[in-house]
């Protein structure tokens, strides 16, 4: 048990934001000594991501087939994906953020060289859009940093766990998320 949940913070907070950053700068602080990583799948169709189901996962077993046959058309892709929590300047509120390898390679290089990251801001520059999107990540001076009433733990294994076997194979099926799951929010 925290001090939020008896206040009961976590209630008024439905569902953590993820971290959409605009072309421009946004700077961050990042909240957490270590990101949470995970291989995930883009399904072109739905334009959306789900965590692989790893061993006996049909969607790698569909990718690996793609990469045997180069005449095989691309329906999936995979990548290793890594999340963290973030306080968002911009929108001033803790969010998740995930992204690829170079981006946590510049961050990683950070913890290295200038030491933990959970200590200064970063100003992260977005230029393009889509597969032509690059990041530049420039230390800068903290601010003050007075909104722990408002940072909260989240447990990033529960909240990336894969989905069940047969709701991936309907998403492969063509399905989107409101013909999955009928009666649910379907965000």
């Amino acid at each position: 048990m925290a001090w939020a949940d008896v206040e009961n913070k976590r209630e008024a907070k439905e569902k953590t934001p993820y971290t959409k950053l605009e072309t421009g700068a946004t700077t961050i602080r990042i909240l957490d000594n270590e990101p949470y990583s995970f291989w995930s799948h883009w399904f072109n169709k739905q334009q959306t991501s789900v965590t692989c189901l790893g061993k006996g996962c049909p969607v790698c077993d569909v990718i690996a087939a793609q990469k045997a046959n180069p005449d095989m058309e691309k329906k999936y892709t995979n990548s290793q994906r890594h999340a963290i929590r973030v306080w968002n300047y911009k929108t001033n509120q803790m969010e998740i953020m995930i992204q690829g390898k170079n981006f946590f390679s510049q961050l990683l290089t950070f913890h290295r060289e200038i030491g933990d990251i959970t200590t200064y801001d970063i100003k992260v520059v977005k230029n393009g859009s889509g597969k032509d999107t690059s990041y530049t990540l420039i230390p800068q001076r903290p601010e003050d940093f007075g909104r722990a009433n408002e940072v909260y733990d989240i447990n990033m294994e529960e909240m990336f766990k894969p989905l069940e076997k047969e709701v991936v194979l309907q998403l492969m099926e063509g399905k989107t998320w409101k013909e999955i799951f009928p009666s649910k929010d379907n965000e």
